[in-house]
């Protein structure tokens, strides 16, 4: 028998509106405390909002159970953890929002973790000045044998398709056994020098004993890659710097990875000193569909805080293109090119509606936005997309209420994006949308994006260039589970 928690509806609006206009907005807040900020990551929720989030329900609910279905690098789920919650769950498609998570809320033995860097600096140590006549010349032998550091992918002969055999090679005539990884298009992301200080850093991490420490440094991994890597590190898609940079990028590769390396060692320390000795909490990570969620028991969450995308990857946030070149270097022998260059497509509003499309999605703001956008002729294919994405969101609500208890409470964090000109106002889509699942709409509080993550321009459309103003708002539509 399913026990239900408080209805606790009128405590929480008196709570919300004693509140200051702007106390959502968390101007003066550190962003980046403790594990929050140890890899990157597109369109983070602030980890102000889920804080202050659980402690105002926790002054008249115990909860013990907490769910983020869309956990991105989990920072609903470290406050969870922080707040000594028993059961926190975490979905995510990206194998990279994986990665951060689980190294985000594991907590690590100071003294193990001291170690591990210790050893792993003398790793390195050891390798560079093994491999110090390589990297000497590997450019200078690149440029030589002919072989152009700008060229793109699709000249198959060329050092953008060819790096690892290109770099095999050489390294094989000077005797040294370090293999490149048969990577997709390496060369067209990375330049010689950077490749081989890269795989360097991946063997030593690969001969830390301790695992969880070694998946700890595998993200410190991770978020240089990207940081050394051709791609321009401004925007969140997959855009190369210009040839004319590419000819003349020398990133410090092992400054910028010990760089990291102490600060996310001190980001652990700090958070071990935060948690309480007698904290149980056990996050449970999962990779399912949104809409199935088949890993979380049903009627088992006390409450859920999600932010999820604004809308389908291709015209906004592109998570699996942001992770694309992390996961090719940190994941390559688990997941193929196809693989990752398909998340994408396995994101909400992933699944095309170009001929048009029957709505049954409960809301007329939704039905009076898709008219609008259809209004002209060419816009009938973008309909489609924004249609997708509000059925898959309808889908997902539907499931995560199925797995909350009753009078339990849903905290989605949203923004109105434009399309075509036409403001889509997602907060009151979900608010109709609950109605026909049996959740009542609590209220719904606003905040502005002074801590903005997200670029303040995007390219909706793919084509660079091409860039209008992202959204400065959102709105925290809060739900209750009716009995």
């Amino acid at each position: 028998m399913m026990i239900a928690l408080k209805n606790i509806d009128e405590d929480l609006r008196k709570e919300f509106q004693r509140l200051s206009d702007d106390f959502w907005d968390f101007k003066e807040s550190d962003t980046k405390e403790l594990t929050h900020s140890i890899h990157n990551y597109p369109a983070v929720m602030v980890y102000p909002i889920s804080r202050n989030i659980l402690n105002i329900v926790k002054k008249y609910e115990k909860l013990t159970s907490l769910m983020d279905p869309f956990m991105g690098s989990g920072t609903v789920l470290l406050e969870g953890v922080l707040a000594g919650i028993s059961d926190i769950y975490g979905n995510d498609l990206n194998p990279l929002a994986h990665r951060i998570s689980k190294a985000k809320t594991t907590l690590l033995d100071k003294i193990e973790l001291e170690k591990g860097k210790r050893q792993l600096l003398s790793l390195l140590e050891q390798s560079y000045f093994e491999y110090k006549e390589v990297l000497l010349e590997v450019d200078g032998y690149v440029q030589n044998c002919g072989y152009d550091i700008t060229a793109k992918v699709n000249e198959k002969e060329n050092w953008g398709a060819k790096a690892p055999q290109i770099l095999n090679a050489f390294i094989e005539t000077k005797g040294k056994s370090l293999k490149i990884p048969e990577i997709t298009n390496l060369g067209f992301w990375f330049v010689p020098t950077v490749i081989i200080e890269l795989q360097l850093i991946k063997h030593a991490i690969s001969r830390i004993q301790n695992e969880d420490v070694k998946e700890y440094f595998e993200v410190v991994f991770s978020e240089t890659t990207r940081l050394v890597s051709n791609r321009r590190n401004g925007e969140f898609k997959m855009y190369r710097m210009q040839p004319e940079k590419v000819k003349v990028y020398k990133p410090n590769v092992k400054e910028q990875f010990i760089k990291i390396l102490n600060s996310n060692v001190e980001k652990m320390c700090a958070l071990q000193e935060r948690v309480t000795n007698d904290n149980k909490s056990k996050v449970h990570f999962s990779f399912d569909d949104a809409a199935s969620l088949e890993s979380v028991p049903d009627d088992s969450i006390d409450i859920v805080i999600t932010s999820p995308p604004y809308g389908d990857s291709r015209t906004t946030v592109a998570y699996g293109q942001f992770s694309r070149v992390s996961l090719q270097w940190c994941d390559y022998e688990k997941y193929s090119y196809k693989d990752i260059i398909d998340i994408d497509k396995k994101l909400m509003g992933g699944k095309s509606y170009k001929k048009g499309f029957e709505n049954n999605i409960c809301s007329k703001i939704l039905k009076d936005s898709l008219l609008e956008i259809m209004s002209s002729a060419d816009n009938l294919e973008r309909a489609g997309d924004v249609y997708s994405f509000y059925k898959d969101l309808q889908d997902i609500m539907q499931t995560v209420t199925q797995k909350c208890r009753i009078n339990s409470y849903q905290f989605w964090v949203v923004g109105n994006r434009t399309v075509k000109g036409v403001q889509l106002m997602t907060s009151d889509i979900i608010v109709e949308m609950a109605k026909t699942m049996g959740l009542v709409h609590v209220t719904t509080l606003e905040r502005n994006i002074t801590n903005k993550v997200m670029p303040s321009l995007n390219s909706p459309t793919n084509e660079p260039g091409k860039k209008v103003k992202t959204m400065n708002e959102e709105l925290i539509v809060v739900l209750r589970k009716g009995e």
